[in-house]
């Protein structure tokens, strides 16, 4: 007989299956693209070509022929893939990498395989059973899951609301009284709504709390802001011995892999040494350690301050034109990313076939990537998007949004 808990966490998987297998059934979700060879901004799913603004390549990047070419490289000198635990022997690359991203961080590095892996193998290192983790309600599924290993050993666990700096204050006075650390984890920027922590509000409550630590997510902000493309978190306050920030290398910086900057290299070796997903995963591939290498040569030089613009001007374009067309945005936060609210799954599907049809690929997002029934579709700014482009999408969903969207609170209030 199924307890309650059992019959609950039942209901969440039908609810998860049945949104996510209905945006499957439509070819919205888990479609496949079916280029030759990938073209700059457009993809082909299901014979119709798409102009592609669900891809997270905001710099221009995982095309790019440099970085091709580092790959292939990569691959003559050691194959497909090298099989062997990094505990124990790893290609030269590694090091390589790791100089050029110490460099763009004026940090050490760790590289794990993928942010996840990194933030498995690093919180429960760097995090005792004493201490205390608070953490952003919204910031990403993968630290969720890092904090429940943490709270099985013992780690005390609070989810705040998000952003809010009082709640963050007021939990961090009452953690310290009883807890030697206090570990507050967020994104740097929010992969499914684009706002922002507030970086800087949050440096000035650990500034008066000598006993807390920050961890930031930064996948988003990573590649195309700050300097060498550093990232939001390490634009808007230096780094400082109480500070960890974990990177994707998939996203802006076009290759594959993930990059955590640490205080110091004694901490670098532990994670190393000690970290489960750094001694018992598999290593990044030949061809991703190549196009690192080559997209981070890329982020030292001007280029990276010359993309970084363009791509600026990009996000302040759309963001007049979605207040001049008064789309249900959730948040206006200059970044790359865009949630145009909705409601309901069934809407959001809807919407997102509509825009198909009319020739733009977006994310369709509902529940558990967001609140259950604030459901909407997600769109980002990349470098291989046009202002015609970015035109034509936002012209199609003020066309659509009217007909499908709910009122919401959460709206942003375009002026």
């Amino acid at each position: 007989m199924k307890t309650d808990r059992a019959t609950r966490h039942e209901h969440m998987l039908r609810t998860i299956e049945d949104h996510i297998g209905a945006a499957a059934d439509a070819g919205l979700c888990r479609a496949k693209v079916h280029d030759p060879v990938l073209a700059p901004g457009i993809i082909t799913v299901d014979g119709r070509r798409l102009v592609n603004f669900g891809s997270c390549a905001y710099m221009g990047l995982n095309i790019d022929p440099r970085l091709k070419e580092g790959a292939i490289a990569a691959v003559e000198r050691f194959g497909p893939v090298y099989s062997s635990s990094p505990v124990y022997t790893s290609v030269d690359l590694y090091d390589l990498l790791e100089e050029r991203l110490g460099r763009i961080f004026d940090l050490p590095v760790v590289v794990p395989t993928t942010t996840t892996l990194g933030h498995l193998g690093a919180l429960p290192v760097l995090v005792t059973p004493d201490d205390a983790v608070l953490i952003d309600h919204q910031a990403h599924a993968t630290m969720h899951m890092a904090t429940q290993l943490l709270g099985a050993a013992g780690t005390s666990i609070k989810v705040l609301a998000h952003n809010d700096m009082d709640a963050l204050e007021a939990a961090v006075v009452e953690a310290e009284a009883v807890h030697p650390n206090v570990w507050y984890l967020a994104d740097g920027v929010y992969s499914m709504m684009g706002d922002v922590a507030p970086v800087r509000e949050i440096a000035a409550i650990q500034a008066v709390h000598p006993t807390m630590w920050l961890y930031y997510d930064d996948a988003h902000g990573f590649g195309w802001q700050g300097t060498h493309g550093r990232g939001h978190v390490l634009a808007q306050t230096p780094a400082n011995d109480r500070m960890v920030v974990a990177v994707s290398l998939s996203k802006s910086f076009g290759s594959g892999g993930a990059a955590i900057a640490l205080p110091d290299a004694a901490t670098v070796r532990r994670l190393q040494v000690t970290g489960s997903t750094f001694c018992f995963s598999g290593p990044l591939h030949p061809a991703e350690l190549g196009a690192a290498i080559a997209s981070a040569d890329i982020h030292l030089s001007p280029e990276q301050g010359e993309r970084s613009r363009r791509l600026v001007d990009q996000i302040g374009f759309t963001q007049r034109r979605l207040t001049q067309l008064q789309l249900p945005v959730s948040s206006l936060a200059a970044t790359p990313i865009w949630f145009v609210r909705i409601g309901p799954a069934e809407a959001v599907i809807e919407l997102t076939k509509r825009l198909v049809a009319d020739g733009f690929y977006v994310n369709p997002s509902a529940f558990p990537a967001v609140p259950f029934g604030e459901g909407g579709v997600r769109f980002t700014n990349t470098l291989y998007h046009t202002e015609d482009h970015i035109e034509g999408l936002l012209d199609s969903l003020a066309r659509h949004v009217p007909e499908l969207a709910e009122p919401s609170e959460q709206d942003v209030v375009l002026a």
